[in-house]
């Protein structure tokens, strides 16, 4: 099953468990104290409240023809006993809790890592009825709006296989559907332990070729169901396999798109392709055997060598270890502080961050040196059954792209300059974006998507099918 990232570091894990522990009793102790004291102060205000309420029946009885000044001094004796108390609440009770708000906010940082990852799942609400299609490694979920629908396709919106739970993708289809397209489905991607190892007692291969198999099965599966072919978005990793399948079945797509996809990973250098290229084709072998193994019985995949998703997630950690590393600062000053809001938009950005899915192994190879190394769709010698495909096959069929200036794992040409090279499609169909952003603002940006999303959406609509009134 999934797991923590964090599961990779025990002895931090151990580190982190010590270092909570005075923080903890610190925090229990400011709690302590405060709620003595807050004791106090109420057991103070009442006594001062029954204390004056007497004072005001009896001492004007006592000197009735000096009333009025009696008055005014019991109001001076009440306000300045309550300046007092006010003061040692400022004083007191106000740095003790703030100091407890401390702790208790560096303790909700510290379990972020050695505490257990939530399940991840998809926000949206859908049951077993809206998975319209579930294949050993994928399933569709159906999260089209009710309401009626001005066109006809189906936006399949493809999560990528990059270590983490798909729901990356989900704020990007929700914006698509919220905007123009109604029809929407999303394609999850399985953990390895939950891909079966056989199928009806056939080998199920779970590789490129096998990805781009179920992928056309995905495809075929909406078209089935509105009669038109669907608009395919790339959220990453799947844009090569989702254009390779494009290739080999051009009738399947009304429109192809891709964001930060490596498309084409010689346009530009990046730190990914650069360690490919000097590493070689037989590193990824190396690495397989340091962190590969075999699931184990009770799992659906049990049998399938896979290999260790942390260790994908340590090397995303390191790609980007300045930016997180502003993250975490940021964020535990918002729960030192206080500040929920943006504390709960980080504390569930990484609980999803960390929370870990495998590979299988020949996918996590294929990947490696069809597109990193040997970038065989740019240069046609990408292998599929008994077909040699690349870009020069693309039909044409209208497509986008987009990139982010700040992208680390998919530079801006690597995810966009392949619509240089597609002599088929006529200029008025190829929309290519980028955006001031890193990989990551691609999927979760409120501004990407208003900005450049809205124009996508456009770019789709005007490329779609509508019945007839």
């Amino acid at each position: 099953m999934a797991t923590s990232f964090m599961s990779l570091l025990p002895h931090l894990c151990t580190t982190l468990e010590t270092m909570k522990l005075p923080i903890q009793a610190s925090a229990s102790y400011a709690e302590m104290m405060s709620r003595f004291l807050s004791l106090e102060m109420d057991f103070l205000e009442n006594s001062k409240t029954t204390a004056m309420r007497m004072t005001r029946h009896f001492v004007p009885l006592m000197c009735p023809a000096e009333r009025k000044a009696c008055e005014t001094f019991i109001d001076l004796i009440d306000e300045s006993t309550s300046q007092t108390m006010d003061i040692v609440r400022e004083n007191f009770l106000a740095p003790l809790g703030s100091f407890h708000q401390k702790r208790r906010g560096e303790i909700e940082f510290l379990n972020l890592f050695i505490g257990d990852c939530p399940c991840q799942d998809w926000t949206v609400e859908y049951d077993n009825s809206k998975v319209i299609l579930d294949l050993p490694s994928m399933r569709v979920i159906d999260i089209s709006l009710d309401a009626g629908h001005d066109i006809d396709n189906y936006t399949v919106v493809f999560a990528p296989r990059a270590g983490h739970h798909s729901n990356i993708a989900e704020r990007v289809a929700v914006y698509m559907r919220d905007h123009g397209l109604p029809r929407m489905a999303l394609v999850e991607q399985k953990c390895a332990e939950d891909i079966p190892l056989y199928i009806e007692g056939t080998r199920h291969d779970e590789s490129f070729i096998g990805q781009v198999e179920q992928y056309r099965q995905v495809l075929e599966c909406v078209r089935e169901k509105t009669g038109v072919s669907a608009h395919m978005v790339a959220i990453c990793q799947p844009g090569p396999l989702l254009m390779s399948t494009l290739i080999l079945y051009p009738h399947l797509g009304k429109t192809f798109g891709s964001a930060g996809s490596p498309m084409h990973t010689e346009a530009e250098r990046g730190v990914l392709t650069d360690f490919a290229h000097l590493m070689g084709e037989s590193f990824i072998d190396y690495l397989v055997s340091l962190f590969a193994h075999t699931i184990p019985e009770g799992s659906s995949g049990a049998g399938r060598k896979t290999f260790d998703g942390r260790v994908q997630i340590l090397g995303f950690y390191l790609l980007g270890m300045d930016q997180h590393m502003q993250n975490f600062k940021q964020l535990l000053d918002d729960l030192r502080d206080g500040k929920r809001d943006s504390a709960e938009r980080q504390l569930a950005f990484y609980q999803w961050y960390n929370y870990v899915h495998h590979f299988p192994v020949s996918f996590i190879r294929d990947t490696y040196r069809k597109i990193f190394v040997n970038n065989e769709l740019i240069h046609g010698t990408l292998a599929i059954g008994d077909r040699v495909i690349g870009i020069k096959d693309y039909p044409s069929v209208p497509i986008w792209a987009l990139g982010g200036l700040r992208d680390n794992i998919a530079p801006p040409l690597q995810a966009t300059a392949h619509l240089d090279l597609l002599d088929s499609v006529p200029s008025e169909d190829k929309l290519s974006l980028l955006c001031d952003g890193g990989h990551m603002s691609l999927f979760r940006s409120r501004e990407v998507l208003a900005t450049h999303y809205s124009r996508i959406v456009q770019f789709m609509r005007e490329h779609s099918d509508r019945s007839e009134e």
